[in-house]
């Protein structure tokens, strides 16, 4: 089977590099596009999922909702999916955080999430809290659309692929606009769909 992995669309405070974890904030304009094409992409080159699954936030569900209906299928909500938790850094400019604390943001950002943002949750501790979940999806029942969000998605591949070093994490990073095919039983990734766009990528 076939595990696809993508991003919700944009948002605007992903356009305005504004950190965005539980805060339930709607795809924009952009968004909405950029999941219309991707569900156009799917359902042109043959991926026929047997279940799309989505992080029960409106980015993540909206865009599960456009690609499942591209695809003939309804959408299972999955609470483990949440985004990681950003604590102290939700709902603030990238900017901002910097001004006040350079030093310690540019570790934790080159760190790959591996270490939390203060009052929120790292890369391990969503790869644990997704373990069960992730285990679960290994299967005959057919490929698998998982829609998710940055942190979350990194957190899954790393933990199918057991890697959370620094290189392997930025791998994992996604635009708005991707998926990422991985096969599991053995886990190894496939390749990455990425949308015909000219929508600006944003990775906040």
């Amino acid at each position: 089977m076939t595990l696809l992995i993508a991003r919700h669309g944009q948002t605007d405070w992903n356009v305005e590099r504004r950190w965005q974890s539980r805060t339930d904030i709607p795809l924009n304009a952009t968004g909405y596009r950029q999941a219309t094409r991707l569900g156009a992409l799917l359902r042109a080159q043959g991926f026929a999922p047997a279940r799309v699954i989505s992080s029960p936030l409106i980015r993540a569900w909206k865009t599960a909702a456009i690609l499942g209906e591209a695809l003939g299928q309804t959408v299972r909500v999955e609470p483990v999916l949440t985004e990681l938790d950003l604590g102290e850094y939700e709902g603030r400019l990238e900017v901002e955080i910097r001004a006040a604390d350079g030093a310690g943001y540019d570790k934790w950002r080159e760190g790959g999430y591996l270490q939390p943002a203060p009052g929120g949750e790292g890369i391990k501790d969503v790869a644990d809290r997704v373990k069960d979940f992730v285990d679960s999806l290994d299967d005959t029942s057919g490929d698998i659309l998982l829609v998710g969000h940055q942190g979350v998605n990194m957190a899954i591949k790393a933990q199918l692929s057991d890697c959370f070093t620094r290189d392997c994490l930025a791998s994992f990073r996604q635009d708005n606009d991707e998926i990422d095919l991985w096969r599991l039983n053995p886990a190894s990734a496939l390749h990455r769909l990425r949308a015909d766009s000219d929508d600006t990528p944003t990775s906040v």
